[in-house]
């Protein structure tokens, strides 16, 4: 009989590995890994046995330091190869199927991929995992991915700012702007100094603060009624950069470049000694109109100096994506080819998702390859924004493929190839700049940019700082958001609405992150908030206080926009005027400090918890069963040896007092002995709530008691073993 090879069921510690996606926290400052993978797979025996075999694991786990754009098979496995194959070994039988194993130790942070190969002693080819499909009709099977993150991105506590508008004072103009003087404690120049970067260390507890984008922006944007190009809106949109490699001028008192290149690196020195790590915000995707080559390329050799201020869509067009052509009544998009010339360009970003996400000031749309998962979502219409139809029609793929193929050549020193290396450099350069200290990044639009270049991007930083902490912005359907977490440490949630409705319930936020480790896995890291940029808030700031104890609760990060500990409600424009929360610091407020003592517990607490920064999470039921919807309650804990360490945090969801319920200890936590609970965002977090110790076998069986006093009020009930 003919043989028939196949190999499949490939598991990496216990996950399916067909697309599949590993979450790995680590500290590279231990003294040795503590953290290995075991990976599974079969393949069809019929007949042979185990020694008739090669079978090995082809990964690039811990190889950032050799990370390249494009290997070629051959160059595999050298002193300095990116991927290697690591034999495994045989461990027995599935059905009629060879198993074989490997563990593999995991000692660096990065964004790899794993898949296995095989081969009949004797022959010269392989048969890989990709070349099959796991049933019939099927996609082949796919890499699997492994997320290295550093372990500090479970502990991130995120307080996002426009540099341009925490202390700007009334007026509206250009001359009443804040400027990046306005973050440091000792500098501020107008003598109007609420905000600093120990206010929101000391006075409200976060450890990273998240800066909108502080590049200078484009002076262009397109005028859809007048169909011209206009004058940027003043102050314009950050999030079209002009340079990539400097600092806005703006952000200087003065508007001098280098003063304010200058300024930032205080900010973020200021920073790092205050225990704060300063996160940017980067637009990859999409540029202005007027983007430039700036000092990275000269670094990198693809203009000379005399050229950094030329406009790349002038010079270099090819790495811009090609716009529409109007052809027997159709749009023609091009958003799968390099525009030709600087006329080609496509008009405004996102190239490729049609009238989706239209930027009008976003003017350059970043032409990174050609792959499967560029274009338009399946249900976009099928119309651009003018109402011709878009015929739209190839096999390539759209925004939800998830065959994570990738057809443009990368094996060149031109073009694609060369676009790669300019955004690999970027946040080197920053690292550089900023002596090592700028500590991750917020990625707009993430989803705008194929998996393979995060992939190199994050490991190519992370050879200058393996801490360096990737938090994507994800929108759209599932796929689109399974991708990214396929690459990056955190991503952020799409159900933002739930932490700043004030009648949520319990079952609507029980839903929500039950989907969402559904989609993701209990292992990934997800930032929660209410309020952003882009998001109102709440004008309620003891609601919007009770949902961020939410978001602190669960594993993953919790985040606020500047106005929301200030009552703000409104998420400020960014774009359109010049706002200013001057007011909101300098009005008598007897609530101000209020508000602010309280997210500092809670911070706090999250801080001094190990329970809260973990994966463990079991929502409680009421001991007569189901849901407190006007209650949301939740276990969490770590194991601490033959019991475990827990922290049972409610949150009054009512506007109102004298809620109460008694909540079911679950038996996935492991409690033995007497406990003794306390409040860790009490007045005191050290006082007993109980007024006699209760043993383990009375809080399995009669639960725990929580009632509340006051509207939003919030409790982090930890049980101290007595």
């Amino acid at each position: 009989m003919a043989y028939s090879p196949w190999v499949g069921n490939l598991t990496v510690r216990g996950v399916a590995g067909n697309y599949g996606t590993v979450k790995v926290l680590l500290d590279e400052t231990s003294p040795a890994p503590s953290t290995t993978l075991t990976v599974r797979v079969e393949i069809a025996r019929q007949g042979l046995t185990p020694a008739d075999f090669d079978v090995e694991v082809f990964t690039n786990l811990n190889r950032r330091d050799f990370a390249v754009a494009f290997e070629e098979l051959s160059a595999s496995n050298g002193a300095n190869a990116y991927w290697l194959s690591h034999a495994m070994a045989h461990r027995g039988q599935a059905f009629d199927n060879l198993v074989f194993e490997i563990d593999l130790p995991v000692t660096r942070c990065g964004a790899y991929r794993l898949t296995a190969r095989y081969r009949r002693k004797g022959t010269a080819g392989w048969w890989w995992h990709n070349d099959f499909s796991p049933f019939d009709g099927a996609a082949r099977q796919r890499d699997c991915a492994i997320v290295v993150s550093p372990a500090k991105a479970a502990t991130a506590r995120l307080y996002e700012a426009n540099a341009l508008t925490i202390e700007a004072t009334q007026g509206g103009d250009y001359d009443n702007r804040s400027t990046l003087d306005d973050f440091l404690s000792t500098h501020d120049l107008d003598e109007f100094n609420p905000f600093h970067v120990g206010y929101i260390s000391s006075t409200l507890g976060f450890n990273t603060l998240w800066l909108m984008p502080v590049f200078p922006q484009t002076r262009w944007c397109w005028d859809r009624q007048n169909w011209t190009w206009a004058a940027n809106q003043s102050p314009g949109s950050p999030y079209a950069t002009r340079d990539y490699w400097s600092i806005n001028p703006w952000l200087e008192k003065d508007g001098r470049r280098d003063a304010a290149l200058q300024l930032f690196g205080q900010v973020v020195e200021e920073a790092d000694a205050a225990g704060v790590d300063v996160f940017l915000d980067v637009a990859l995707n999409h540029a202005g109109r007027d983007v430039v080559y700036g000092e990275g390329a000269v670094q990198l050799g693809l203009c000379a100096p005399s050229e950094a201020e030329a406009w790349i869509r002038e010079v270099r067009s090819n790495w811009c994506t090609r716009g529409v052509e109007f052809r027997d009544g159709w749009a023609i998009p091009y958003y799968r080819m390099p525009a030709v010339n600087g006329f080609a360009c496509a008009v405004w970003a996102p190239g490729d998702r049609l009238n989706e996400h239209v930027w009008d000031d976003a003017n350059v749309d970043w032409f990174f390859g050609d792959y499967s998962a560029l274009g338009p979502k399946p249900f976009a219409q099928a119309h651009d924004y003018w109402g011709n139809p878009v015929r739209h029609a190839d096999d390539h793929g759209s925004a939800e493929d998830e065959r994570d193929l990738f057809y443009t050549p990368l094996d060149t020193a031109t073009g694609t190839a060369q676009l790669w290396r300019y955004f690999a450099h970027m946040l080197p350069f920053w690292l550089e700049k900023t002596g090592g200290k700028l500590a991750g990044i917020r990625a707009d639009f993430a989803q705008g940019l194929p998996n393979q270049l995060w992939e190199l991007i994050v490991n190519k930083t992370r050879q200058s700082r393996w801490d360096f902490v990737f938090l994507a912005e994800v929108l759209d359907p599932d796929p689109i958001q399974y991708r990214l977490n396929k690459v990056f440490d955190l991503l952020t949630s799409k159900d933002h609405y739930l932490y700043r409705k004030t009648d949520v319930t319990m079952s609507e936020l029980f839903a929500s992150l039950e989907a969402e480790a559904r989609l993701f896995g209990g292992d990934s890291l997800i930032m929660h908030n209410g309020t952003s940029h882009d998001e109102d808030g709440n004008s309620d700031r003891w609601v919007m206080t009770a949902r961020y104890a939410i978001a602190a609760a669960l594993y993953g990060a919790p985040m606020v926009f500047m106005g929301q500990p200030l009552g703000q409600g409104s998420k400020l424009s960014f774009r359109d005027r010049w706002e200013n929360l001057y007011q909101r610091w300098s009005a008598p407020d007897p609530q101000r400090d209020q508000v602010a003592a309280m997210y500092k517990r809670i911070n706090k607490a999250r801080e001094r918890c190990p329970e809260l920064s973990g994966p463990n999470r079991y929502f409680l039921n009421l001991t007569t069963g189901g849901l407190h919807n006007g209650i949301f309650a939740v276990a969490r804990w770590v194991s601490d040896g033959a019991t475990d360490s827990v922290v049972i945090v409610a949150v009054n969801l009512s506007g109102t007092s004298g809620a109460a319920g008694t909540f079911a200890v679950p038996n996935s936590v492991r409690l033995a002995g007497q406990y003794q609970a306390v409040n860790r965002v009490a007045d005191d977090p050290n006082t007993s709530m109980w007024p006699a110790v209760r043993s383990a076998q009375e809080l399995y069986a009669d639960g725990v008691f929580v009632r509340f006093t006051l509207a939003n009020e919030v409790q982090y009930l930890q049980l101290l073993r007595q």
